[in-house]
């Protein structure tokens, strides 16, 4: 969800951590994704790839799923915020175009793909993984909106949490799902979508 990029922080004490083979790590785990899809993606594969033990990758990343989410969302970043010089125009706009080129990427992809399968598997990892950075995602479009409307460029009704599931939802939808293929015009055209509504004036 997040857009940002981060490593994660080290666990535990002792010898300093090499960022070096953080960097080797998801760099590996992030081509396997690309060119393999998440069912390929193993501690083995990544050691054969960088020469580096699995059990340093476990240190860093207790499962393939951490890992997977380290790549899918980044550990950090924000959204777009352009409401007060570019109004709602510009920030759905500016919203759907990112998620859009986030996730045409084709690691974050089937990293994405891969977690709500583990999630499904074990939906502990959900609320460890995933339910901390769509809250943080949330209420920063809350108060982007929020602002919106204090401005007078939103209308009151608006409901922040809707337009955060209908952008997410259809971009996701289109670039992970759907049989129709990616395209740049999804931007304009879901971004009139949902500033227009389908109703006929």
């Amino acid at each position: 969800m997040a857009t940002g990029s981060s490593l994660p922080d080290a666990r535990g004490r002792g010898r300093p951590r090499n960022p070096e083979t953080d960097i080797a790590i998801l760099e590996a785990a992030r081509k396997i994704l690309a060119t393999r899809g998440f069912e390929a993606l193993s501690f083995e594969a990544i050691a054969q790839a960088t020469g580096i033990s699995r059990v340093s990758i476990y240190r860093r990343w207790p499962s393939k799923a951490h890992l997977a989410s380290e790549v899918a969302n980044g550990g950090g970043g924000h959204l777009p915020d352009v409401i007060d010089s570019e109004g709602i125009t510009g920030e759905v706009r500016a919203l759907v175009r990112q998620i859009y080129s986030r996730y045409s990427q084709p690691d974050i992809g089937a990293a994405a793909i891969g977690m709500i399968v583990s999630y499904q598997r074990e939906p502990a990892l959900r609320e460890e993984l995933h339910s901390p950075l769509e809250g943080d995602t949330r209420a920063e479009l809350r108060a982007i909106i929020a602002r919106g409307v204090k401005l007078g460029l939103v209308r009151e009704q608006v409901d922040p949490d809707a337009l955060f599931d209908i952008v997410i939802g259809a971009v996701l939808f289109r670039m992970l799902v759907s049989t129709a293929a990616p395209s740049d015009a999804i931007v304009d055209s879901l971004s009139e979508i949902i500033l227009n509504g389908v109703a006929k004036a």
